[in-house]
């Protein structure tokens, strides 16, 4: 475990000028360019029962999920999911061999292409169907299939890239980091940014701290919010990668109202503390190896952004 690279390392800033909006920023860049990847994913959740999700905005992420959405022009695109077209082509290889088994005269025949192609687009369903099957079935099991985490990445080395990341800078006053990947989920109540940076983007990020979100609230809101509290949780995972093995270290710590501290292993609160994982990937199988509970790590800093009784 770095602790170098984990102190203080989620900074959460309410901002002087505008009391409504908090922004996210990642620290310690130079610790954490030793890592093949950083994972940073974010929850918030009001307390207050009359603020829902639609009274706050998790950007730019928020937006470029809904561009994607509406067929816009997005600096981020979809990532592609080649999974459920390999297992149709190869379920069609299936039936082209059936075919030559059974009645190889028959291959070239109307009747056996509509065959093939039926079995091609039969078999794109069923992938999905088998993958949450594998989901579902290993979720409690140290081994376990997880789906892809991020529905998004970036593309990068365009113009609109680099225009868009000086008006950043100008907009929030700091450097901002983009992620290689992102993934943004919208409940009913909360609200989720999954955002996956790479050791290249690191490398070339010239400042210390980085501006990677900005929590938007309603000005209707934003009193009863403070008053109310809110829970803030991050994940964090330091990942080093031997060819296709991935060695993550995942570290799991929140903000409950005005106190720092994570769940333990009986769901209990904790304070002071931070649930840390050790756990191997080999494509989308996971190995837990270990987890264990680590007091006084402060991975996040709010102390600028705690709610006002």
């Amino acid at each position: 475990m770095d602790r170098a690279a984990l102190a203080k390392l989620i900074r959460l800033r309410q901002n002087p000028d505008l009391p409504n909006i908090y922004d996210v920023e990642l620290a310690n860049i130079p610790a954490l360019r030793a890592y093949d990847s950083v994972e940073v994913h974010v929850v918030l959740y009001p307390f207050s029962r009359h603020i829902t999700a639609d009274a706050y905005r998790l950007n730019p992420f928020e937006e470029y999920a809904e561009d994607i959405s509406t067929r816009r022009r997005s600096l981020y695109t979809r990532v592609p999911r080649p999974a459920s077209s390999l297992f149709g082509i190869l379920l069609g290889i299936f039936i082209i061999c059936v075919f030559l088994l059974v009645k190889p005269s028959e291959v070239a025949s109307l009747q056996s292409i509509v065959a093939i192609l039926g079995a091609y687009f039969i078999g794109k369903d069923l992938w999905r169907d088998l993958e949450a099957l594998f989901v579902n079935l290993s979720k409690n099991w140290r081994v376990r299939y997880q789906s892809d985490y991020y529905a998004y990445q970036v593309e990068k080395n365009t113009t609109l890239t680099n225009y868009s990341a000086l008006a950043r800078e100008q907009r929030y006053g700091k450097a901002s980091l983009l992620p290689e990947r992102m993934e943004f989920i919208s409940n009913s109540n909360s609200k989720t940014a999954r955002l996956k940076f790479a050791r290249a983007d690191l490398r070339v990020f010239q400042h210390d701290v980085a501006h990677i979100l900005a929590m938007r609230f309603d000005p209707s809101v934003a009193e009863e919010l403070e008053n109310a509290g809110y829970m803030f949780s991050v994940k964090i995972s330091l990942n080093r990668r031997v060819f296709l093995l991935r060695r993550a270290q995942e570290f799991f710590q929140s903000l409950n109202a005005s106190q720092r501290g994570c769940l333990d292993f009986y769901n209990e609160w904790l304070p002071d503390a931070a649930l840390t994982r050790d756990a191997y990937f080999l494509g989308n199988l996971r190995f837990l190896v270990a987890q264990r509970l680590v007091p006084a790590l402060e991975i996040l800093d709010a102390q600028d952004a705690a709610p006002r009784a």
